[in-house]
Order: C-alpha cells, then structure tokens, then sequence
C-alpha cells in the first residue's frame, strides 16, 4: 500500500477512486494547483473533481499529496455533525441513553472542535464510499467524549477524544473495499490489508494536518490491546496512552452494538470475558450502560454448551501441541523466529483457556431448561466470542510466521490447523 503523503509519491489508487466517487456526489474542488513532480499542471484550482482527473493522476507523481490539494464545499460540515450528533442524542440508538448524560458537555465541546479541511474531505469520502461510515464515526466520536467527560476530564481532553472517535478509521479509504466486508470472516490477505488502516489514519494525520501528534498516537492504537493481543504493533500497557486506551474500548463497543439482541451486554461481555485486554477506568463506562439498560434476554437461539467444549477440547489441544514444540526447539536450542511465534501461541492459548474456563459454562450439563435467561444468554456470548477469538489467533500466527521459511511454517501447521473450521 502506498500514501501520497510525501513530494514526488503517486496518488493510492483506492482512495482516489473513492474520493472521484465522493465528488459524484458533494462538491469537492481543487483548493489549488495539481502539479506533477515535474512541474506540469494537472489540474487547475477550483476545479471540481471528476473520473477526468482520476484518470489524469493515476500512476503519476505529484508535487503536492493530492489530499492536500482538494477540498470538500459540503457534505461533513462542523454543522452537519452537530446535526448529527443531536440526532443520535435523541435517538433510541443503544447508547443513547449514556450519551445523554454528558449530551450537553459533548455539544459544547464539539462547537469547538477543529475539523481540518483534509479531515472534512476524508469524511466526506468515507460518507460517500459507505454510509454507515459516517455513523459509526459519530457515534465513535459521542462515545469517546461522553466516556472522556465522564471522568471529570479538561475541555481539551474531551475535545481529542472526540476528534479521535470521529477519525479513527479514515484509514480505511486506503484500503481495497472488498477487505471492508464484514459480512465473513477475513483470510490472511484481507487481515494483512486491513491491519494497517490505523497506521495509515496516524500517517495522515501527522502529515497532512495540524492537529497534536497525541492524536495520531492513539488513532494507531485504536486496536490495540493491553495484553499485547492487538495490531498492528502489539503493544502493552506501558506503551499504549490514554488516547488508545480509550479509542480500544470505543472500537470493541462499535463493533458489538450491531446485534439486534442485547448490544450493550454483548458489548459488555466483551470487554470483561478476558482480563487484562482493556482498561476498566474506561470499559466501566459501557459496562454500567449495559446494567442501566437492563436489556431483554430472550433468544430465540439454542445455546450449544457441545460447540463451546469442542471448542474448549481445540484449545486444549492446541495448547498441548504448543508446549511439545516449545520443549522441542528448547532442547535444540533454537532462537530463531519460530520460538517466539510458538512462545506467542501458547500466551495468547493460555489466556483464551483461563478467561473462558472462569465462566464456569462448560460441558452439556450447564444448559437445562431451567437456567435463567441471562445464564442462556451468557453461553451464546461465550461461544461467539470464542469463535471470533479463535479466528482471529489463527490469522495472527499465520501473520507472525511469514518471516519463517517453508519448512519451519510446515511445522508449525498443527498449532492452528483447523481453528477456522466450523464447529
């Protein structure tokens, strides 16, 4: 993947055709002078963008990054987000009822907040390219403000979080649309595509923008995790920040509040099922939501207690794998790649293992007609939870082992073999 973030780089095609596809739509215009690295005109100022000029730039090298030469007249607007978030405060939206409770310091922070022009026009792209963009990124922005005010934080603390919900995945313009299906589930190459969006959104920022560096910081860190199960840089506690710490938690409750069925307590669980990924001081703000929504439990699906200890007897399995390797290559003495991909199998293993063994929900015995509701629910979260986390392990090793040669990687094939599999 390439950025046009310095002189002389070519235009990332995705972004172009989205940004061309943008302009189909909202006037965005030339803010100045398109100009090859060679000094040729381009593209006049204030022309509007058109497929003429996508054509025209595709495989050149420009002077100028092209985000740097374009501005949206309309679409996001500062008065089109406060429209926005107003409307959402209002709503029967899931988290609407905690947003409430710090609406009118969110109001007030965002009539303050700095939208930069290269901002804008990557928002308006994202509204363009896929609607529903636009409304994970203000409810992004809500929830990080309401979850930073709440803990009696400064106008400019409150005022970054919100910028950070708001932009933290304009990085994914960059990215080929077809890695942006969450319909299925990722292979490799969708997940190797997809890992470096928060990296892309940092770069941005940084380069093209104003704003504090604190902001790119913790948009790149925006999946993260505080266990070092995250990317893309897989850090841990003492090099996540504040920022990060919070953009994590907004991330995993976006992602969770989709379902139809008790969104905050899926969100909820989450967040607490393994401990140690997130920081409490802010999952603790959707995890009261969550008890202050009292959601209805009724399901209409069957909790199978039998997939969870297939899965339970994988993990065990795998683990036990693991551990033979580790011995082996300890008595070889080997110190390459390949101890540290096995070392981090069997942590990430390890830790899957405890959090789910401490819901006390395995074996065919624990689902009887006569469990509570919320027991019922509890199980059908523990299972798609672990199915997630599984796939995700699976494509996390496989990303760790590329560095390794053919024959290491063939033996490392049995540690994850199968966990992609339905169960």
């Amino acid at each position: 993947m390439h950025l046009s973030l310095s002189p002389g780089s070519e235009p990332n095609p995705h972004a172009l055709a989205a940004l061309t596809h943008a302009a189909e739509s909202y006037a965005i215009v030339a803010s100045q002078d398109i100009v090859d690295s060679r000094g040729v005109k381009l593209w006049a100022r204030g022309q509007p963008v058109s497929a003429a000029l996508q054509q025209r730039l595709l495989e050149r090298r420009l002077k100028q990054p092209v985000e740097a030469c374009l501005q949206a007249e309309d679409g996001v607007t500062p008065f089109s987000l406060m429209h926005d978030l107003q409307a959402l405060l209002e709503s029967t939206h899931p988290l609407a009822p905690a947003l409430r409770t710090q609406g009118r310091e969110l109001v007030a922070q965002l009539k303050q907040m700095p939208l930069h022009a290269v901002a804008q026009l990557l928002l308006t792209t994202a509204a363009a390219s896929r609607p529903q963009a636009l409304a994970h990124a203000v409810t992004g922005m809500a929830l990080a403000g309401a979850m930073t005010a709440s803990r009696q934080a400064s106008s400019l603390e409150i005022r970054l979080a919100m910028l950070g919900g708001l932009l933290h995945d304009i990085g994914e313009i960059y990215i080929n649309p077809a890695f942006l299906d969450y319909t299925h589930a990722l292979d490799l190459l969708g997940h190797k595509h997809l890992v470096v969006h928060p990296r892309v959104a940092q770069m941005l920022l940084t380069g093209l923008t104003d704003y504090p560096k604190a902001l790119g910081q913790g948009i790149a860190e925006h999946h993260e995790r505080l266990d070092r199960s995250g990317y893309p840089a897989r850090l841990g506690p003492d090099g996540l920040s504040t920022l990060g710490r919070v953009l994590s938690v907004v991330e995993l409750t976006l992602g969770s509040i989709n379902d139809s069925h008790a969104p905050l307590t899926r969100a909820s669980f989450a967040l607490r099922v393994v401990p140690g990924e997130f920081d409490p001081t802010w999952s603790a703000f959707v995890c009261e939501a969550a008890n202050d929504a009292a959601e209805d439990f009724a399901i209409d699906e069957q909790p199978e207690a039998a997939t969870l200890a297939a899965q339970l007897a994988e993990i065990d399995h795998q683990m036990a794998a693991a551990h033979q390797l580790a011995k082996e290559l300890n008595e070889q003495r080997r110190t390459s790649q390949i101890t540290e991909v096995v070392a981090d199998a069997l942590h990430r293993l390890e830790r899957l293992r405890v959090a789910w063994n401490a819901l006390g929900l395995w074996g065919e015995e624990a689902v009887t007609a006569g469990m509570a509701p919320g027991e019922r629910l509890e199980l059908v979260l523990a299972e798609s939870e672990l199915r997630q986390r599984l796939r995700a392990f699976h494509r996390e090793c496989l990303l760790l082992s590329e560095g390794l040669t053919e024959a290491e990687k063939f033996r490392l094939s049995p540690l994850w073999q199968g966990l992609l599999e339905p169960m």
